[in-house]
């Protein structure tokens, strides 16, 4: 079992190692190819098969040191397929007698290769095309409407006389097109050309299609090619119906260049389908549609077809590769009255033009000058203005008339459209990338545009040189010479003090590089700046740089070219301001009053002198204090640092209390700053003797008071004493109620104060009676101002109410008139009976109308 196993793994191993096998009949190790083989044509078929499977394969030259004579075109091949195809085709024209070695490499998708040596070698012979094609259709007619199926044309090809195997026919080009072959004798096949899809005119009116003969007939000892093939060309034909019946037409007819304007190139004949009494048949061109036709004339007898003007008019408008389709009217002469109407048939011919002699296209200038703004967006066209014009001409027809264009030496920067061309076109170059059109890297720009003719004589071609001149355009904006600039500035600076100086370049020329500072941003009209030099000066005194208010300020300078009118820029302006000792210690009050203790030895109260100094940094905003004068036997003592003042010498308080003459201390205080140089303030302490002299009291106000001045004034004068108020503060919640004054205690507050007696007080009630007057005076002149201002409304409404009633009598007054007036409307005569008329009572209704109105109105007044 084991060994059963180890067996078949062998096997399997052996099989997935199996290389790709060249077909011996298709090795090429020895090819012999005529001298005459065409450069594009394919001169042998390959054929590979690998035991694996691995398809596709693939064939490809290898070890070529310079160009090889050929190239390989693998044919389709999948995992469905036995065996895997290429065509061999020709590169490059053979030299006579030259032999070429070349190395033939075969690959399966494993990566398996296989190699082989081949031989190339050019014989001194040609083509036998009539041999190896005895029928060989070089154009095919269709008319559009032909169904599916139908056969077109057919194809005969010869076996090679060495093979016992006959030759093979494919049909390459467009898949609305298929190839059936069958075996014509027993050395010839026999190839229908089928139609396998529909066509339309109007959208393709030509097929190039390629058929290739495998196996087909070759000379011993001079070729030994096994594939062969020839271009075959399929024209759509419109369809037109054609009753009669025409003998003599070849559908394609080469116009040679030889035929002069005049000469019968073609004869036509025609026949009478009606064989029991045929008759006379007259010939015409039929011309609805066709352009061409005035070219052409017939003969309407004999059927001649002869040219009425010169080929190269005809050159001229026509299309290369497409043939000039003419339809020939052939028509029944009708010679009886009684006879039936003459019937007519038509017929369609195909005119193809010889190719003249290859000449290579050409261009209308043999250079070109244009002018273009940099960095023009993508798609942006060349202007050529005059003399240039952007056209390429080829004076050949047909394929030779038919020229790729392309751009040298361009690094992408341009495109030309359109790459191909027949006859006569212009072309347009459009921008591609615009990363090369830099003015300031480059000025200008020169490439070639190059027109090459296309097929297997592509040799010819010519070329211009294109220049394209740049315009510069102001597309880069200024740039700082550094992003962030910083300067050190004192608060005090003045006027016209310089603060830094800023640079910016521009690389665009001319105008657009110009650089001008325009503004600082964020600056409340502090600064200026110089707009050439970029001098950034202070501009007033009174300016925005307080080292209280800020450290460090942030600003932004601006630049622009085009002196200040294109394209800006902006850098970050930092500028650090250091503090200058110019703010004066200011105490936290007026003036400072303290009161002794009973024992002469401290204060009753904490005794803190305070005062802040406005400046910003250390040692400008140090505050320290001394005692200037007062300070009666150095009695007191201020804290240099914290400004607390204290009883110090005790023994001199000791003394006073013994002899009994305790006096008010006038002490003067100053506070000053450790600035260069410093600044000071000074401020009056007074120190009044113990209690009784003294009394702490709390007074309940109306209001708040606005001026604490008045306020100690009026109490003073309560009082008898000198009173500073401590404190103030609202009264509390508990305490709310409402005064005969009709004011609630929410307006109140409550006022702490230090109340100082002098050792005999004495309180002016007069003062305080005419105070409290002025005060009640006050209210009662506003009660009389409110009370006359209801007065003066009473009497303005009194007086409109008696100008309405007034107005009312008058109207009464008016009505009666009206009554008892003859020419008024109102008017109503008396009744003799005594009665009243009708008007009478109408005038009576308003009359009385009007007086209840009157009356209400009164009423109303009073």
């Amino acid at each position: 079992m084991m060994s059963l196993v180890l067996l078949l793994l062998l096997l399997a191993t052996v099989t997935a190692g199996n290389y790709p096998v060249l077909d011996v009949s298709t090795s090429m190790r020895m090819l012999l190819v005529p001298l005459d083989a065409k450069v594009g044509s394919a001169i042998y078929r390959l054929r590979g098969t690998d035991s694996d499977f691995d398809f596709p394969l693939q064939f490809d030259i290898v070890g070529a040191r310079t160009e090889p004579l050929v190239h390989i075109e693998n044919l389709p091949c999948s995992r469905n397929h036995s065996f895997c195809e290429a065509n061999v085709l020709l590169a490059r024209p053979l030299e006579l007698g030259r032999v070429y070695d070349l190395k033939l490499r075969l690959r399966d998708t494993r990566g398996d290769t296989t190699s082989v040596r081949c031989t190339i070698r050019a014989t001194n012979s040609s083509t036998p095309m009539d041999t190896i094609f005895p029928h060989l259709p070089s154009l095919v007619v269709v008319p559009e409407d032909t169904k599916i199926g139908t056969e077109l044309d057919y194809v005969i090809t010869r076996k090679n006389p060495k093979n016992t195997r006959h030759a093979g026919l494919e049909l390459r080009g467009s898949s609305n097109f298929a190839i059936r072959q069958s075996l014509a004798s027993a050395d010839t096949v026999n190839g229908t050309i089928i139609l396998t899809s529909e066509l339309d005119f109007e959208q393709q009116t030509m097929y190039m299609l390629s058929v290739f003969a495998v196996d087909a007939y070759a000379e011993p000892d001079l070729d030994t090619r096994n594939l062969v093939g020839f271009m075959l060309a399929i024209a759509v034909q419109d369809v037109q119906d054609m009753p009669p019946m025409f003998t003599s037409v070849p559908p394609v007819t080469v116009l040679n260049n030889t035929i002069q304007k005049g000469d019968v190139f073609l004869t036509v004949h025609a026949e009478d389908s009606d064989k029991g009494s045929p008759r006379e048949v007259r010939y015409g061109i039929v011309s609805e549609g066709n352009p061409l036709t005035p070219f052409f004339n017939i003969d309407q007898k004999t059927g001649n077809l002869s040219l009425t003007k010169s080929l190269k008019e005809l050159r001229k408008i026509t299309q290369p590769m497409q043939p000039i389709l003419l339809t020939i009217m052939a028509e029944e002469v009708k010679t009886g009255v009684d006879e039936p109407f003459a019937m007519s048939s038509t017929v369609q011919i195909a005119l193809i033009m010889a190719e003249p002699d290859n000449t290579p296209p050409y261009f209308d200038s043999d250079k070109y000058v244009a002018w273009m703004d940099e960095n023009s967006p993508q798609g942006n066209a060349l202007i050529f203005n005059d003399p240039y014009i952007a056209e390429i001409r080829d004076d050949d027809l047909g394929k030779n008339g038919v020229f790729s264009i392309s751009l040298r030496n361009n690094n992408g920067t341009f495109e030309v459209s359109p790459t191909v061309g027949e006859t006569r076109v212009n072309f347009v170059i459009r921008v591609r990338n615009n990363s090369l059109l830099d003015y300031e890297q480059r000025h200008f720009l020169v490439f070639t545009i190059e027109a090459r003719e296309v097929g297997p004589k592509a040799s010819m071609s010519s070329s211009a040189d294109i220049t394209v001149y740049l315009r510069d355009q102001n597309d880069n904006p200024p740039v700082f010479r550094e992003r962030v600039y910083r300067a050190d500035l004192t608060e005090n600076a003045t006027a016209g003090t310089k603060v830094i100086q800023v640079a910016a370049d521009d690389i665009d020329e001319g105008v657009n590089g110009e650089v001008a500072y325009t503004n600082i941003m964020r600056d409340n009209n502090s600064l200026q700046i110089d707009n050439k030099s970029g001098w950034i000066t202070v501009k007033t005194n009174r300016h925005i740089f307080d080292r209280e208010s800020a450290k460090e300020f942030q600003l932004y300078v601006v630049a622009a070219d085009r002196n200040g009118q294109g394209n800006s820029a902006t850098a970050t302006l930092l500028i650090t301001v250091f503090d200058v000792n110019d703010h004066t210690p200011m105490f936290m009050r007026s003036d400072y009053e303290f009161v002794l203790g009973k024992d002469l030895r401290s204060l009753t109260s904490p005794a803190v002198i305070k005062a802040l100094d406005g400046d910003a940094e250390a040692p400008n905003n140090e505050v320290q204090y001394e005692i200037v004068s007062g300070n009666r036997n150095e009695m007191f003592h201020i804290n240099i640092r914290t400004g607390v003042l204290t009883v110090t010498n005790t023994e001199v308080s000791s003394k006073i209390r013994e002899e009994g003459r305790i006096q008010k201390f006038n002490l003067l205080v100053r506070a000053y700053d450790l600035g260069v140089p410093y600044r000071s303030n000074t401020v009056p302490v007074l120190i009044y003797p113990p209690e009784p002299n003294a009394r702490n009291m709390t007074f309940i106000l109306n209001g708040y008071p606005v001026d604490p001045k008045e306020t100690e004034e009026i109490l003073s004068k309560v009082t008898g004493g000198r009173v500073k108020i401590q404190d103030v503060r609202p009264l509390p919640l508990r305490r709310i109620r409402s005064d005969d004054s009709g004011r609630s205690s929410d307006d109140k507050s409550v006022v702490s104060a230090r109340v100082l007696y002098d050792d005999n007080p004495t309180v002016d009630l007069t003062q305080f009676q005419s105070a409290l007057r002025g005060n009640r005076s006050m209210d009662v002149v506003k009660e009389k101002e409110t009370v006359e201002v209801y007065r003066r409304a009473e009497s303005a409404l009194f007086w409109i109410l008696m100008f309405l009633a007034i107005l009312i009598v008058i109207i009464i007054l008016l009505l009666l008139l009206c009554c008892i007036c003859p020419g008024c409307p109102l008017y109503a005569k008396p009744n003799r009976r005594g009665g009243t008329s009708k008007r009478s009572l109408e005038c009576r209704s308003a009359s009385a109308e009007a007086s209840v109105l009157a009356v209400q109105q009164t009423e109303c007044t009073q």
